[in-house]
């Protein structure tokens, strides 16, 4: 995906490309560009939301491979976005440390870790004269903000750098000028980008809408094996949505509660983990998009039954089942192939390849439900269900209880 006309598409980023001392393309840095058909964009810039809105389109909505022609895409990170996960190969990105990112122990660990998983770090817009930068002992590349140097600066920069970190890679920015670009080529900088070189270019397409991006990540959090009733909680507790439905859920004729919970801490509590998750993931569903009810029928029984199906095995724990079925109409409610969907946000390793693959017992518990929900029993894959102490007639069981539960919880969406 290139650059193309934005009045049949939005612009997901634009692209200004990184040369080395030969001129040869070696990278690309991916830039916010706010789509020219935006409403109502923001009067304050926000870094984070820029960060996040560059890599889900560069990593999901375009070919990076293409866009970056094979090369690693340098993407500016803000402090919050260094510290979160990153579901990326790193052989594609360059995490490129803003310069407004404070040297804390959180951020200290933070960079280690990715540097561990093979990343590789650049401090950006760097204008100091020596080596002193507290961030510098992670780096593996210095973007020198040339423009803030004198001659004779730039040269001292350069030469502490080299001291210091001899297998540093120096890139030379904001170059503008012939002159400027053979300065820093004679100082030996290794990578130059700027005007003189090339302009950034848009690269457009139809980015998945900001909200339905929100929401996947929401779904990531809530279905995160790892995460407790506490970690839950919180995620809830940050959207007022969520929070107020699971006040009302909690309070309806399904649970039958003396007295009134009017508290949100009170009523996770009483809701517990497995089935404060399913609800509230069940809830975030419904605000992907406005859908038939009949498909949010479908995806609630579909749920309970991989759930309870997955609940006949020790090692297969419910929710994951309940996440599968869930997930897996993802593709119905966003109008997209659900491998795309599912770049969008870190959802568990085991979900994707059991939606994707149908590997291990999640996925074929998919599968016999799948199958028989299309009618074709012939299709089910018994032998294997029988290998994981589900014969038919559990099986069955299971299908009519999912929906007794389905009828029961489409309550809540009305």
């Amino acid at each position: 995906m290139s650059a193309q006309s934005t009045q049949t598409s939005d612009i997901l980023f634009a692209r200004q490309p990184i040369y080395d001392r030969d001129a040869t393309r070696r990278g690309f840095e991916l830039l916010f560009r706010q789509s020219a058909n935006a409403a109502n964009a923001p009067a304050v810039f926000d870094g984070e939301a820029a960060t996040r809105s560059v890599l889900v389109n560069a990593f999901s909505e375009a070919d990076i491979e293409v866009v970056c022609e094979g090369n690693p895409a340098f993407v500016n990170f803000t402090e919050q976005t260094i510290i979160e996960d990153l579901p990326f190969d790193p052989a594609f990105l360059v995490v490129e440390v803003l310069e407004s990112v404070a040297a804390t122990p959180a951020v200290f660990a933070a960079l280690e870790n990715l540097r561990g998983m093979g990343f590789k770090i650049a401090l950006d817009d760097y204008a100091r004269p020596n080596a002193d930068h507290p961030l510098l002992p992670y780096a593996d590349i210095v973007k020198l903000e040339y423009p803030a140097y004198s001659e004779t600066t730039l040269a001292q920069a350069v030469d502490a750098l080299r001291a210091q970190y001899p297998e540093i890679t120096l890139l030379a920015e904001k170059l503008e000028t012939h002159e400027g670009f053979a300065r820093c080529r004679d100082l030996g900088c290794d990578l130059f980008q700027g005007y003189f070189l090339a302009r950034p270019e848009p690269v457009c397409g139809r980015p998945l809408p900001a909200a339905q991006v929100r929401i996947l990540e929401l779904l990531a959090r809530l279905n995160d094996p790892d995460a407790g009733i506490d970690e839950i909680g919180r995620t809830v507790s940050e959207d007022p949505y969520l929070s107020l439905r699971v006040l009302k859920l909690v309070n309806s004729s399904l649970f039958g509660l003396a007295r009134e919970i009017t508290s949100l801490d009170r009523a996770i509590l009483a809701l517990g983990l497995n089935r404060l998750r399913a609800f509230a993931s069940l809830l975030a569903l419904s605000g992907l998009q406005r859908k038939p009810l009949a498909l949010q029928y479908i995806a609630i029984s579909r749920s309970y039954i991989c759930q309870t199906l997955c609940e006949q095995r020790a090692s297969c724990e419910g929710p994951m089942g309940f996440m599968i079925g869930l997930l897996s109409c993802l593709d119905a409610f966003t109008d997209r192939p659900l491998a795309d969907v599912l770049a969008q946000a870190p959802f568990d390793s085991k979900i994707v390849s059991a939606l994707l693959e149908r590997q291990g017992p999640l996925g074929v518990i998919l599968d016999a439900t799948l199958a028989h929900e299309r009618g074709e029993l012939e299709t089910v894959p018994w032998d294997e269900l029988q290998a994981m102490d589900i014969d038919a007639e559990t099986f069955m069981t299971a299908f009519w209880q999912s929906v007794a539960t389905a009828h029961q919880q489409m309550e809540m969406f009305r």
